[in-house]
């Protein structure tokens, strides 16, 4: 082994030893408490550099808290009278981080054991801190899991989302054995389609924010079989600093595969119900076809048409995935091909902003604009041909609707107050507006006229 010649100069090599010390900051301030000395291990620990740190009072590296609080000043204070100050708080770095430090300031003597500064050693022990944080959130953890919960898989995980504890319910639902899963990424759980999609990482974000996060999706068992888990995840706090998450969930397959049946069971329902009104939709169209009578036979397209609109409402139903909801925009565009296909001489436009409304609401929506767009078809252009635009906007938690024609426009005996309107039509569009608990206005706009309503997005 190669020998090597110490310095003669015993200040070199003091000078050497705090050098070297890069996982310790070592630094000397005046009685004052400005920074006089910075080594190498302080510029890696606090991030300023000599030059930017020297001249500065020391107090730089606390909490605003602490300086509130006057904790240097009673430091050296301490320092100064006991011949040590120990103390472990949070320090500040030059980016505005934080990190737990253990530091030890004492005096510095002169040849004659005057004082004239004082020098510190900071380490930082943030990692000691979050396993002394993670032992006494594991005391917190027990009062709250009950051995006996084998029902429930009980777990926590720290802020990176590795697993610190396991309960006898999580082995049994998932199938790890807590000496096998602890230590691991709680990401292994989800489906690998949900870890792409960054589900672990909103779920532990809207925890920190919401103090809890409701999840039901499919997780993964050890075994690569999945089931459908019906959990709750909530932040464990300690100081400063969350801790991480604690979560509870449940197998809940059984229950999922019920929902999913009676999903089946009511879109066939819905399915049915399509079919019947369809039966009776082209039973009206063949009284009206055998009909003399002209305004009988307009009587019965009218309600051929009505019925006709609700079956297709139940049509759409049954092709979605949630059979509760329609696409409002999705849904008038479809029906408004239909009103247009009914017709050789008009034609229909719709401008419709994406919007979900439930299932009921989205009949009566369907009858009001049916009921608008055949009386465009029958009184605003009664001589011949022409076009009628449907307009549908989401302004948050109000619809506008508009049927609009560029037609005649009103005759003058029509009358825009609750009691104008005496056709069978308006009285059915008044109707419907007061179900929806809508506002109707109605435009003489010549050309034309204007329909809009104004609804509450939400029943």
């Amino acid at each position: 082994m190669d020998q090597y010649t110490f310095p003669g100069d015993d200040a070199e090599i003091y000078r050497h030893i705090v050098e070297s010390a890069l996982d310790y900051a070592i630094f000397a301030m005046d009685l004052e408490g400005t920074v006089a000395t910075w080594s190498a291990g302080a510029e890696r620990l606090f991030g300023y550099s000599a030059p930017e740190i020297l001249g500065q009072n020391s107090a730089v590296i606390f909490t605003f808290e602490d300086q509130l609080a006057g904790a240097a000043l009673k430091e050296m204070r301490l320092a100064l009278t006991a011949g040590r100050a120990s103390d472990d708080r949070w320090h500040v770095r030059k980016d505005n981080s934080m990190f737990w430090a253990s530091g030890l300031m004492m005096p510095l003597r002169n040849d004659t054991g005057q004082i004239y500064g004082l020098m510190k050693v900071v380490r930082d022990r943030t990692r000691r801190l979050q396993q002394d944080e993670a032992l006494r959130a594991s005391e917190e953890r027990l009062q709250l899991i009950l051995k006996s919960a084998i029902d429930y898989a009980i777990f926590a995980f720290d802020r990176e989302g590795m697993i610190i504890s396991w309960n006898t319910g999580a082995c049994r639902i998932f199938g790890y054995e807590e000496q096998e899963i602890l230590g691991r990424d709680a990401r292994i759980l989800f489906l690998p389609g949900d870890r792409e999609d960054g589900a672990p990482e909103r779920e532990m974000k809207a925890a920190l924010e919401h103090g809890r996060a409701e999840n039901e999706r499919f997780h993964l068992r050890k075994d690569g079989s999945t089931f459908w888990g019906s959990g709750l995840t909530m932040p464990l706090r300690a100081h400063h600093h969350g801790a991480g998450f604690l979560k509870v969930l449940r197998d809940d397959t059984q229950r999922h595969s019920a929902d999913e049946h009676q999903q089946v069971m009511m879109r066939e329902m819905s399915h049915r119900i399509k079919n019947s009104l369809a039966l009776v939709a082209g039973m009206l169209a063949m009284q009206a076809r055998s009909t003399k009578h002209p305004d009988v036979e307009q009587a019965l397209r009218d309600a051929e048409a009505r019925v006709g609109t609700i079956a297709q409402v139940h049509d759409q139903l049954w092709r979605q995935p949630h059979i509760e909801t329609v696409d409002l925009a999705d849904f008038l565009s479809s029906l408004c091909q239909r009103l247009e296909q009914s017709t050789s001489l008009h034609t229909v436009s719709v401008d419709a902003d994406p919007c979900i409304v439930d299932a009921d609401r989205a009949i009566q929506i369907a009858l009001l604009v049916n009921e608008l767009v055949t009386n465009a078809f029958k009184h605003a252009y009664c001589d011949g041909g022409g076009a009628v635009c449907v307009i549908a906007r989401n302004n948050g938690g109000e619809l506008r609707l508009e049927v609009s024609d560029g037609g005649k426009g009103l005759p003058p005996e029509f009358s825009s107050d609750e009691n104008g309107g005496k056709s069978l039509g308006m009285k059915v569009v008044r109707a419907l507006v007061q179900q929806l608990r809508a506002e109707l206005q109605i435009e003489d706009r010549r050309p034309g006229a204007g329909f809009v309503i104004r609804l509450p997005r939400d029943s």
